[in-house]
């Protein structure tokens, strides 16, 4: 897992790593501290599967959070969130400020709407505040399916 600023006077990345947390089972730890309010963040998202390199896959877009986390109307977004929001503490509307957490998100297959093949992918995530790119977050995961128990 890889996560960079561009910005630090608006955005600082205290830590982004990965850690064992079982067999087959990898959480995800973040912490940054947003040091000015933001209010108008977008985050543009996509998924990769590789194939001699990583390969754009079906999932790309960009969603605007504040209005998303008033009234989620994205599916692909609302599918997202359901994996991790809960390993957050983005929980309410804007504006952002302080320290933003994700705490121990592990990928839990049976949420997954969508079939997944087994594969390894990569998950880009740029977050926007007012129309810039502050920081980016990429994450690479091995899937595979669990064809015996569906």
């Amino acid at each position: 897992m890889v996560c960079e600023s561009y910005n630090t006077s608006w955005v600082v990345i205290n830590y982004c790593r990965l850690k064992v947390i079982k067999r087959n089972t990898i959480a995800a730890y973040c912490n940054a501290s947003v040091l000015l309010p933001a209010n108008d963040i977008s985050v543009h998202f996509q998924v990769f599967k590789k194939a001699n390199g990583y390969k754009p896959w079906v999932m790309n877009g960009k969603v605007d959070i504040c209005r998303f986390l008033r009234h989620p109307y994205n599916p692909t977004a609302m599918l997202i969130g359901s994996l991790f929001l809960e390993f957050t503490n983005f929980n309410h509307t804007c504006p952002y400020f302080g320290t933003q957490l994700v705490d121990g998100f592990y990928l839990r297959p049976e949420l997954l709407k969508l079939p997944f093949p087994t594969g390894e992918y990569k998950l880009y995530l740029g977050w926007h505040f007012d129309k810039r790119l502050q920081f980016e977050t990429n994450a690479s995961f091995t899937f595979i399916e669990d064809l015996i128990n569906q």
